[in-house]
């Protein structure tokens, strides 16, 4: 993908403002899974740990990862590995980009189809956490939204790359 500075004319558009406000939402997550983990710590310090900590973390912060994805795929900030294309022309480099931005979409794409899934899934079975019992369905839809907006991302760059308005 592009350097995140080549992606800032993209960052105008609807898909990334529901991005950038859903990363402000996963920062939100994370900050309360740190809470969480905090409170549980002191508590523990003195004998009287939270139970279902670990439940609460593991949610929030799978959800917060996955709000994350799509405003990284906007700001162009993945990890990129370019040892073998740094001297390519840069036609091949902006081919590669897009294909890797297909790839990435695809993928995520079958990601998101399986967390609507087993979303639908625990929510029919009634399925919850072990100590608190809180339903899982809910992680599974709030992932999901970020697995979408992350696959529609991934797909929006590569368009912009083929289009030549990301270099």
């Amino acid at each position: 993908m592009a350097e995140p500075a080549q992606h800032e004319a993209a960052e105008g558009g609807a898909l990334a403002t529901a991005a950038r406000w859903l990363a402000i939402g996963g920062g939100l997550a994370l900050v309360s899974a740190m809470a969480v983990t905090v409170a549980s710590v002191l508590r523990a310090s003195f004998g009287r740990p939270i139970l279902g900590d670990t439940e609460i973390v593991e949610m929030l912060a799978g959800v917060a990862v996955a709000w994350f994805m799509p405003w990284a795929t906007v700001r162009g900030a993945h990890i990129r590995l370019d040892v073998f294309t740094a001297r390519a022309p840069a036609a091949v480099r902006s081919t590669l980009d897009a294909i890797a931005a297909i790839i990435v979409a695809i993928i995520v794409a079958v990601l998101a189809w399986r967390l609507v899934q087993g979303g639908l899934d625990a929510h029919d079975r009634g399925r919850e956490t072990m100590f608190l019992q809180i339903p899982l369905w809910w992680a599974y839809a709030a992932a999901s939204l970020g697995m979408v907006l992350w696959a529609m991302t991934a797909l929006a760059a590569a368009i912009a790359t083929l289009r030549g308005e990301v270099s």
